[in-house]
């Protein structure tokens, strides 16, 4: 991936947005688990089943957040082939 690349202007609105996408994916990697295990440890609290859900939440949480960085990455791959054309 050639984000800003020299070749290019500087200012190039879509080297930001593509950065931008892509500065996402720390949040989504730990908001994910984070919003799984809340909603895990709540129904464990709500039918008794101690640690099982809260597995079980952490781990659809990192799958979700897993799709959704693949999307991003794919959407940002496409701006760069968009932006290579446009040059």
């Amino acid at each position: 991936m050639a984000l800003l690349s020299p070749g290019k202007k500087n200012g190039s609105s879509g080297d930001f947005r593509q950065i931008s996408l892509l500065a996402v994916v720390p949040a989504l990697l730990l908001a994910g688990p984070l919003v799984g295990f809340f909603a895990g440890r709540w129904l464990d609290e709500k039918f008794g089943t101690a640690p099982a859900l809260i597995i079980v939440g952490v781990i659809l949480g990192f799958g979700a957040a897993g799709i959704e960085i693949y999307g991003l990455v794919k959407k940002s791959s496409a701006m760069e082939k968009d932006n290579e054309r446009k040059s």
